[in-house]
């Protein structure tokens, strides 16, 4: 799967890293594999930098809505920090965020450092993995 993701329960946050070309198949078959380890609504990171995201508008319109549905207050605030390295990956993800509005804040971010210290994270990675 073009989607590595690790998780950290004690921290509720869910790193996932883009490789190759990657699709909506491979969003979906992601987040059905968040959900069924119980990581729904958990601060993400989510990093493009190494990937060629092959998504249009209505996919990503289709992604930010299932995002906004996956919120879960109880859990943590649902932060989403990604980290883009082109202008096609940053316009993606204001997109993504426009579609978001208010309902889950979403930042876009050039390394993974900005992204966790905007979490209030400290720069080391999660522990336990699922790929």
């Amino acid at each position: 799967m073009p989607i590595r993701w690790t998780f950290d329960r004690s921290t509720r946050l869910v790193t996932a890293t883009a490789t190759g070309p990657v699709g909506i198949d491979d969003f979906n078959g992601y987040l059905r594999e968040v959900a069924a380890e119980g990581c729904v609504g958990y601060q993400t990171i989510f990093s493009f930098q190494a990937a060629g995201v092959e998504l249009g508008l209505k996919e990503i319109a289709a992604l930010s809505q299932q995002a906004k549905d996956r919120v879960r207050d109880d859990v943590s605030d649902g932060r989403i920090a990604l980290i883009a390295a082109s202008d096609a990956e940053r316009e993606m993800g204001a997109y993504f965020m426009q579609r978001m509005g208010t309902q889950r804040p979403c930042q876009i971010f050039d390394s993974m450092e900005e992204a966790r210290a905007w979490l209030g994270l400290p720069p080391d990675p999660p522990t336990a993995s699922r790929d």
